[in-house]
This record gives C-alpha cells, structure tokens and sequence, in this order.
C-alpha cells in the first residue's frame, strides 16, 4: 500500500517523566494557573509548556517535555486527584468523598450546588484548580458512579 493514504498515528502529549513521574499523559495547563498553585517565592522560572499529572500516586504536579518538574509538594494545596481527601472542588471546599456520600444517599443538593457555582461568574477555576479548568465533569461523573437514587 502506498504511505500517502496510511494515517500517520497522532503525537501523544508528553507522559509524565520516569522514573520520579508515573509515565501517565498530562492535561495542558496555562502559565498562569501553574503561578497560582504554587507557594509565594518559589523562585521558579517556569516554561509556557507546562502539563498536570492528575494520577493520584505521582509525586510529580507539573512537567514538560524538556524535563522541567514540579513535585506536588510545592503546591499550595493537595486537591482531588492528587489527594483523595483533598476538595474536587477547590474553590468551594468539597470533597469527592462528600459527593460519593451524597450520591450514596440519593440527595443531589450538594452536587446541584457546585454546578451552579462552576456555571456562574464567580468561579474561579483558572486560578484555583491545579488543571486550570471546571471541576464541574469530574462532579457529575462522580456522582453518577455513586448514585442510588432513582
């Protein structure tokens, strides 16, 4: 067969560096999100090309392709995935485990209360979530996995 119809395979994002890292894809991340996790002075200069390692079991936060790495202890605080324990929702303060017991127990007020909060101007995601996004499709599929209600 000839090449020019054979579909070249798409890149991959750049895998969390081994051996410190847990060779999982990243989530692109901005500049400015990476600055706002971390502790006042770290005194960093840190690259446009940065990505998050969500894997709970990765020391690592943020790296890049050319061997740039924060751990995640640099971070200002611990949050969902990263720390099971730690908010999936940053700028509210709520827990996953607070979203599995609510789901557990068929209530959605809590559930209802952060996506009206991630749909709202006052989020802040960008700056308060290590991914720089909406925790608000992590809630949902949580929830759903833990749902008995009917």
């Amino acid at each position: 067969m000839n090449k020019a119809f054979v579909k070249e395979p798409e890149p991959e994002e750049p895998r969390c560096p081994l051996p410190e890292g847990c060779g999982g894809i990243g989530t692109s991340v901005a500049l400015a999100t990476v600055e706002s996790q971390l502790r006042a002075g770290h005194g960093l200069s840190l690259p446009n090309n940065l990505y998050y390692c969500s894997s709970a079991d990765c020391s690592l936060a943020y790296y890049n392709p050319y061997g740039f790495k924060i751990p995640a202890a640099m971070l200002i605080q611990q949050t969902y995935p990263k720390d099971l324990a730690g908010p999936i929702c940053p700028c509210l303060g709520v827990t996953a485990e607070e979203i599995r017991r609510e789901a557990e127990a068929g209530e959605r007020a809590k559930v209802r209360e952060v996506v009206q909060y991630c749909q709202s101007e006052k989020a802040d995601c960008a700056r308060r979530s290590p991914t720089g996004s909406s925790c608000e499709s992590e809630v949902r599929r949580l929830f759903m996995r833990h749902f008995s209600g009917s």
